[in-house]
């Protein structure tokens, strides 16, 4: 298993704009998920005019391209030694775009701003393991759920055995990625610690690694990749009593033909188990890791 999880630790990558290869499917079919794409990259994608409020599906079928915003997180999106992106949330993109019948844009936007991507006409929709939370629900709208994430905290092996509440001290630091449910769930559960964000996921295990932290909040498989990297240093702490999270689509307010179309797939997919399949694939099997090599580790 370390093997494997030295295989992951290095899967963050550059950032490039992609079209992979849509197909035009009349009735659902399945996409070839571990394919990659065979459509040149376009060079800077530009924002689109925004569509009329409610028009967003239409102007999407009409162009013949669904844009859709990103941000790297390993197994979520991920690049391949090929340059290609991958990951759970790409199989998820790559399917969409197919069953609606246009090619797909991967467009790369930093975590923090993918509400204002929506807002601003960037991407039309958001794709990347992107949890509900109802402050977020106040400027996009959320599909249905269609995964379900499980946070954990990593800390110090010496608190590691200790109980999640010891962490609530003033002299505790713990680190969290910036703008997510991480640094929403450290401030809410630990109000006496010091918390710290990062704007990467890396930044935040170098950090860990360094020292700088007690502790960070993440999800699981990375949790485990942290600990399987750390010598015996880090360890995962008890997770019983911190959050589940329920990821979907997003999208700007007001285009309820689109959010009618999402939640359909959502059901004919999950009904048909591919949903399930694909993250069986990237979460619980092994047999993604023979896709990448030492060569996929680039800083971000």
């Amino acid at each position: 298993m370390k093997r494997v999880y030295s295989i992951i630790v290095v899967l963050i990558a550059a950032l490039s704009v992609t079209l992979p290869q849509s197909v035009d499917a009349a009735a659902p079919t399945k996409a070839s998920a571990p394919a990659k794409s065979t459509v040149p990259a376009k060079k800077g994608t530009k924002a689109q005019p925004p569509s009329a409020v409610g028009q967003l599906l239409e102007a999407i079928r009409k162009r013949g391209t669904i844009v859709v915003g990103i941000a790297p997180q390993v197994p979520w999106v991920i690049r391949d030694p090929a340059g290609e992106w991958q990951g759970y949330e790409i199989d998820v993109a790559r399917q969409l775009a197919s069953d609606l019948g246009v090619e797909l844009a991967l467009v790369r936007v930093p975590f923090v701003q993918l509400t204002d991507a929506l807002a601003d006409g960037r991407v039309d929709i958001v794709s990347a393991g992107y949890s509900i939370t109802p402050q977020r629900a106040l400027v996009v709208d959320f599909s249905n759920p269609y995964a379900t994430s499980e946070m954990q905290v990593v800390a110090r092996a010496d608190l590691a055995r200790r109980d999640l509440s010891d962490l609530n001290r003033a002299d505790v630091t713990l680190g969290a990625r910036t703008g997510g449910t991480t640094e929403t769930t450290a401030r809410a559960r630990f109000p006496q610690a010091k918390i710290m964000t990062f704007p990467t996921e890396r930044a935040l295990y170098e950090a860990l690694k360094g020292g700088q932290l007690d502790g960070a909040l993440a999800y699981v498989p990375r949790t485990s990749v942290a600990v399987a990297q750390s010598e015996g240093k880090l360890a995962v702490m008890p997770s019983a009593r911190l959050p589940h999270t329920v990821e979907a689509f997003a999208i700007r307010k007001g285009e309820q033909p689109l959010l009618n179309f999402l939640n359909a797939w959502i059901a004919y997919w999950k009904a048909d188990g591919w949903l399930d399949e694909r993250r069986c694939y990237w979460f619980e099997s092994l047999d993604w890791t023979t896709r990448f090599n030492h060569e996929a580790g680039a800083t971000k």
